[in-house]
């Protein structure tokens, strides 16, 4: 037994020997490339060619492009599998339910189910004279009109909307769209509001018409140079009301440059934008995290596309105290800069 180790050592000390007279004491480590298969060290240190470096990049994109179909198929399998689940048979009913025009009629606080096409802009008309909506959905593109909004689902997942009529919150509906490969939806949706509740929506919109009667009386005067003075205020004081001016919806996609637009010793922040056609609206909170009273001033939160600034309230700030702040932007302006004349004119040489 003794002899046998003797002579496996003996072997094992030759042949590590002859390993050490090999061309610079290197081992002969095999590469393996990324499909698995062996090559030499010679065709390793090989530079490849164009075209193999062509052949590497365009099956690298094959696999790419696979994988990209691979996980699509495998998300629209988990979709199904949603729909289809046994616990989820109100989805079911919903798909089957879909027409691209619908009419419905719901008694305030009832719910119901609408499949509408994902990625479409769908139209939900109401009977309300003034709609508001409530959501918690932040991908979604919704704009309101009078008694229509307008949406997008951008996402596979449900969206819940709370419908109701300005002034009368007693009147809301609960609406859940179901977003599905379909065509967009137009759906005629009738709330049977009280004598009471329609009573509380002709007060509130007298209200809202007293309100800018009231407006349009105290700036009738303003000259016809100053129209511009009077658009500031149409579009801010329903801002400052916590309401929108018409035409106007809230995004929560605030430009990364103005989301601190003041130049102020105190943290300042654009929480909420507000869109129009020609005009955009920047609410900012500014909060006074110092040890005394600061002052904020308007023309610290000027730049080149700011129409106009307002306060909310008040301008000084005890410590601790925090206040809201209105920026109107020129929606275009960029766009109009780029028109700017870029030939320099002979005159100005």
């Amino acid at each position: 037994m003794k002899t046998k180790k003797l002579l496996i050592a003996s072997a094992l000390l030759l042949s590590l020997n002859a390993y050490g007279q090999n061309e610079g004491d290197a081992p002969e480590i095999p590469f393996v490339d990324v499909t698995n298969k062996r090559i030499s060290l010679e065709d390793a240190s090989k530079p490849k060619s164009a075209s193999m470096l062509a052949d590497e990049i365009d099956r690298l994109r094959e696999r790419q492009l696979e994988q990209l179909q691979a996980a699509k198929l495998a998300q629209q399998g988990v979709i199904a599998d949603s729909i289809n689940a046994p616990g989820n048979k109100f989805l079911q009913d919903a798909v089957a339910k879909y027409k691209p025009s619908v009419s419905m009629s719901l008694n305030p606080k009832e719910s119901i189910v609408i499949p509408v096409g994902q990625g479409l802009l769908n139209t939900l008309a109401t009977n309300f004279k003034e709609l508001r909506v409530k959501t918690s959905d932040q991908s979604s593109i919704i704009e309101s009109d009078g008694g229509h909004l307008y949406i997008s689902v951008t996402t596979t997942n449900p969206v819940g909307l709370v419908l109701y009529e300005a002034g009368v919150k007693d009147s809301q509906v609960s609406i859940t769209l179901i977003p599905i490969d379909a065509p967009p939806v137009i759906a005629d949706i009738t709330v049977n509001m009280t004598g009471d509740m329609i009573a509380m929506s002709e007060r509130y919109q007298k209200e809202q018409k007293e309100i800018e009667a009231e407006l349009e009386a105290e700036f009738e005067r303003v000259s016809y140079s100053d129209k511009h003075k009077k658009r500031i205020v149409e579009l801010l004081t329903p801002v400052a009301q916590g309401d929108f001016p018409k035409g106007f919806t809230l995004t929560n996609e605030i430009p990364l440059d103005v989301q601190a637009p003041c130049r102020i010793a105190i943290p300042n922040k654009a929480g909420q934008r507000i869109m129009g056609s020609n005009e955009i609206i920047d609410v900012v909170l500014i909060q006074n995290t110092s040890n005394r009273v600061y002052q904020v001033r308007e023309e610290a939160c000027l730049s080149d596309d700011v129409i106009a600034v307002a306060l909310f309230q008040k301008s000084y700030l005890s410590p601790g105290d925090s206040m809201e702040l209105y920026i109107l932007r020129d929606k275009h302006y960029k766009r109009e800069l780029k028109r700017v004349n870029r030939r320099q004119r002979l005159t100005e040489q």
